[in-house]
């Protein structure tokens, strides 16, 4: 079985001796000072390999200063192509180096470096990416890191909370970016192609919205709402329907 290892993402430096992203004897990895944003998965392979793979692997990624960016763990590791892919998925993300956005999957792909990667499922209906943190629990279409965590065909409920939407992008520990959504709380269904929930107010914000609830359907070039207080704030409202 071979050992995995890492340089930094720039550079192509080695890595400090003293240090491993993963330890077949231990199970997981130790520190990685000398990595600056991200790993590339090594193999100890012949030259005239063409594939690889690992079992139980646990790797590790730092941002520039030093702090846990992200873990991933899975059941099987296999170098493909440029990148390497793996199955059975826990990632765990972290912000400011504490723990954020839990994440599991089937399936995983990356880059090489590990800069950029993707959770993707055969069957959503059966096996669904499931995710939780900052309140919410949640499924998706697909997860992926591009930049920052983008979720596809999300379902989250959370902080007295129900939301779908097309598409969103999570900023760990500021705020979830949401487009295509629909949320609701508190007797109001609210509907709007683009907003965003600010994770530390507790607050919802959103343009062009329609908004359904206690008797009244109201629509709005702009809102804002508190879902723990159950408030709604609607500007250029215009009643659609009333009682």
């Amino acid at each position: 079985m071979p050992r995995l290892g890492g340089i930094g993402a720039a550079g192509g430096r080695p890595p400090d001796p003293s240090s491993a992203v993963w330890d077949r004897r231990s199970g997981r990895g130790g520190p990685f000072r000398a990595l600056p944003v991200a790993i590339a998965i090594l193999f100890s392979v012949p030259a005239s390999a063409q594939s690889v793979q690992a079992e139980a692997p646990w790797l590790t990624v730092y941002d520039e200063a030093g702090r846990l960016k992200w873990e991933l763990r899975m059941e099987a590791l296999a170098r493909v192509g440029d990148g390497w892919e793996g199955q059975r998925v826990c990632v765990q993300l972290y912000h400011d180096g504490a723990p954020t956005v839990v994440l599991r999957a089937p399936w995983i792909r990356a880059d090489r470096y590990g800069r950029e990667w993707a959770l993707s499922t055969d069957d959503l209906a059966t096996e669904p990416i499931v995710g939780e943190g900052e309140g919410f629990s949640f499924t998706c279409r697909e997860a992926r890191w591009q930049g920052g965590l983008v979720l596809g065909g999300l379902t989250a409920e959370g902080r007295g909370v129900a939301l779908s939407a097309a598409e969103a992008r999570w900023q760990l520990g500021e705020a979830v970016h949401l487009v295509d959504a629909e949320v609701t709380f508190a007797g109001w269904w609210l509907a709007f192609e683009t907003g965003r929930y600010e994770l530390g107010g507790d607050q919802l914000v959103a343009d062009d919205v329609t908004a359904t609830g206690h008797g009244v359907t109201l629509g709005g070039a702009a809102l804002m709402a508190w879902p723990h207080e159950g408030r709604i704030e609607v500007r250029e409202a215009h009643l659609v329907r009333a009682p």
